[in-house]
């Protein structure tokens, strides 16, 4: 059958702090996925609720000075209606994002109810990943379900990579074969109440076959424009955001990228990245790169590969989601350096802890605290700005240790600091421990997950609000110390 489909791509508002900052940027798996659809005949359209309504902040939580960035109602509905599609697909990477979706959903099927609406991204592959979990667990005090397939709005979830499996799910809608469509890879259905068809996931083991991202689909210029791309530090407001890899070869009980991804790191050819990059600089005036890669220095061959070539096209990146610490640390300083020379201006360094035991006992992370320092003082060798990401508030974690964590960050010479509250992300070890043993505090929930936000329980604190302004309070002190200490490296940052 060659009946062709209408796709609505949709990613939602966003819930962030009012007076704070709010990034935003294109989203690389809707992207990827709508030149495969057009590719196949089908008429695409990738919808930023958020972007198209920056404006409109409503304030839903006067205390905490939380507010929803986006579109409101009539807007999208006049988008849903305007396009007038069969299927629509919401991508939800995190959890402060599932109001949001859900609204959307519900606004979906107010204007036309046989429209098909998906919920993929990242929070549903951890969700399902989850309810098998506890499913296998027998945990009676567990409430096992996937609640967002509860929600009669949503008529199925996507799990997994979904490049080449949305396709399948989408011809099958439109074909109205309902065989087929239980056979899509990936593909999470609600049989009653608890119970769900669950196919296993698919993961594209070759990423040179992965398309161009549809840049053209998305208002690149409304984001540039905002300019509030991953990295706090951007040389330029006309950012390219480019992964390389998928997955993760670590287990750090705090992150579901190797849930998400798998723990072997899959790489794209120097040639398949380089095709994108180039054809994107010129097409729309790019000023930098940053890599969005969980672990783009893991393999060092190819990250030299890649060095060689950003070489030649001169322009500033950056590594804004953070690289293993002490990964090739003999050999440290020639890697930092070909980074450098190849346009690096900024490198993040994930430390996490200052804590011994709690990087070994609680976060599972390999990493010897002593290779911290020398790591961060080889990359300022090297040329490059050093940023560090610090986590608080762990299960398990005490208040000294709390504290030991923000000593040691303050004392280790990097130019600057993230200290974040835990996240206890689904699809996670740590996420799972709070289930199991109901570590929420009280009144807070999975909803309520945005920057510093404390849901968890911690050690010394009487409630979430101190301990947010424990953190608060150490971000700002931190990030004052370079300013202090050099005033003209401050101002190159």
């Amino acid at each position: 059958m060659n009946k062709k489909a209408r796709v609505l791509l949709i990613t939602p508002n966003l819930k962030g702090i009012a007076d704070g900052v709010n990034r935003i940027q294109p989203s690389l798996g809707l992207m990827l996925i709508a030149p495969i659809l057009e590719k196949n005949g089908h008429n695409v359209k990738i919808y930023d609720a958020a972007l198209d309504g920056w404006e409109k902040r409503k304030i839903i939580d006067e205390k905490n000075k939380i507010v929803m960035i986006g579109q409101d109602e009539g807007g999208i509905s006049k988008v849903v209606s305007n396009f007038n599609p069969d299927v629509v697909a919401i991508s939800v990477l995190f959890s402060n994002l599932l109001e949001s979706a859900h609204q959307i959903a519900k606004i979906i099927k107010k204007v036309n109810n046989e429209i098909k609406v998906v919920l993929g991204g990242n929070h549903i592959s951890s969700a399902v990943s989850d309810y098998k979990f506890f499913k296998l667990q027998n945990n009676s005090k567990v409430k096992n379900l996937i609640h967002d397939l509860e929600n009669d709005y949503f008529d199925y979830g996507m799990a997994g990579e979904g490049e080449f499996s949305f396709i399948k799910l989408v011809e099958a809608i439109i074909e109205k074969d309902e065989n087929k469509l239980m056979k899509v890879p990936g593909l999470v259905k609600k049989k009653s109440k608890g119970n769900y068809h669950i196919n296993p996931n698919q993961s594209v083991h070759d990423l040179n076959t992965l398309p161009r991202p549809s840049r053209h689909l998305v208002d690149m210029e409304a984001y540039f424009k905002i300019g509030a791309f991953h990295s706090a530090k951007s040389r330029s407001k006309r950012v390219l955001s480019v992964m390389c890899s998928r997955g993760c070869p670590e287990k750090c009980t705090f992150c579901s990228t190797p849930s998400m991804w798998g723990q072997n790191t899959r790489w794209r050819s120097t040639d398949h990245i380089m095709e994108e990059i180039e054809n994107d600089v010129r097409d729309f005036k790019i000023g930098e790169i940053q890599f969005d890669d969980d672990t783009i220095t893991v393999n060092k061959k190819n990250l030299f590969s890649l060095c060689d070539r950003l070489e030649k096209i001169g322009l500033p990146w950056c590594t804004p989601n953070g690289t293993k610490v002490n990964y090739h640390f003999n050999k440290q300083e020639e890697m930092y350096k070909r980074m450098h020379d190849s346009g690096c201006y900024q490198i993040t360094l994930a430390c996490e802890s200052g804590v011994q035991r709690v990087l070994d006992k609680i976060i599972n992370k390999r990493l010897p605290l002593d290779t911290i320092y020398p790591s961060i003082e080889n990359a300022k060798k090297a040329g490059m700005l050093v940023h560090t990401f610090w986590i608080v508030g762990y299960p398990g974690e005490t208040f000294e240790e709390i504290q030991k964590t923000i000593d040691f960050a303050m004392n280790s010479g990097a130019d600057s600091f993230s200290f974040a509250i835990l996240s206890p992300l689904p699809g996670t070890p740590i996420y799972r421990k709070v289930i199991s043993k109901d570590l929420w505090w009280d009144g807070r929930s999975l909803e309520d997950m945005l920057f510093r936000s404390s849901l968890v329980k911690v050690d010394g604190f009487n409630g979430p609000d101190e301990f947010e302004k424990f953190v608060n309070d150490a971000n700002i002190k931190a990030n004052l110390l370079l300013k202090e200490n050099d005033p003209k490296r401050f101002e190159y940052k």
